[in-house]
Order: C-alpha cells, then structure tokens, then sequence
C-alpha cells in the first residue's frame, strides 16, 4: 500500500482506502492519484500548453489541464509533483484565452481561488498567456508563461 493524497491506495488495485478505513473505488488510470472525487495525472515529459492540454482531453472522462480551486488541492498538487521533481515549472489549466487579462479554467471550473506569484501575472516577455505551477515556491504558486514554451503538466478528470 502506498500513501497518496489523503488515504491510502492498495497498489496495483485502484482502489482507494480512506484513512478512516472506508473503501472507495477511485477508477483512476494506473498512475494517476485520486484526490475529493478527481483523478490527477502529473507527467513529465515536456509540451506546450496547447499539446498537454490535447493531451488530458485524449483520457476522456472530460480531462483537461487541472484546475485548482482551494488551497488543500494546491497543496496535494504540488506534493505530488515534488516527490518527482523540484526544479521545472509545470503546466495547469489557467489560461487568458482573449488576451485580456482576464484569467480563467479551461474546464469551466470558477476562478475565485488565486495564488499567483507576487507580481504576477505579468506578461513580462509578451505572449504570456498560459499559468504555470511554479517551482520556485514549491509549486504552490502560480506565474504567467509563454504557452509555447514545453512544460511537464498535471490532468484532471472526474471519474
């Protein structure tokens, strides 16, 4: 059994054990961890925003880039993603598609909960229009980048 999140996984199995010893069905892909009824998928190899987010869209389920919308969530994220890495920024689902700073989920999900790097967004280098998990700050901030640049990047889907 190995710990994820805030229960236990019964390797191999995809279930999901609460650690009040309920059993839950988590029907999320092999390597994927399960997380307040989603599925999350970190993966390393780099794309650009558009590619990755092609990329969780081809799981099904309705995967898109993962949206994060408290701190609890955030803070799962990003312990996930630090048990593999500590020094590449990672793609989300934030992004100002009109280029008018106006930021939103592309999952449709609302926009209340905010953790930008200070300063940010900023649009420092022109065309900085895709959010980013920052390493910097443990990835639990967020910064504006370019959306071409390739990034590792996280999924989710509810299953």
């Amino acid at each position: 059994m190995e710990k994820q999140g805030t229960g236990v996984e019964e390797q191999g199995t995809g279930s999901w054990r609460s650690l009040n010893g309920a059993q839950v069905r988590s029907r999320c892909p092999n390597g994927w961890f399960f997380y307040k009824a989603n599925c999350y998928g970190y993966f390393r190899y780099p794309l650009s925003w558009s590619e990755a987010e092609f990329d969780c869209q081809a799981y099904g389920h309705g995967g898109h880039l993962a949206s994060i919308l408290d701190a609890a969530e955030a803070d799962i994220i990003a312990s996930h993603i630090s048990a593999y890495q500590r020094n590449q920024p990672v793609w989300i689902g934030l992004h100002d598609p009109e280029q008018n700073r106006r930021w939103k989920w592309n999952d449709g999900s609302m926009y209340n909960y905010r953790s930008w790097l200070t300063g940010q967004p900023d649009n420092a280098n022109a065309g900085e229009y895709c959010g980013e998990l920052s390493c910097v700050d443990k990835f639990l901030k967020w910064n504006d980048s370019n959306c071409r640049a390739e990034k590792q990047y996280v999924c989710k889907f509810k299953p």
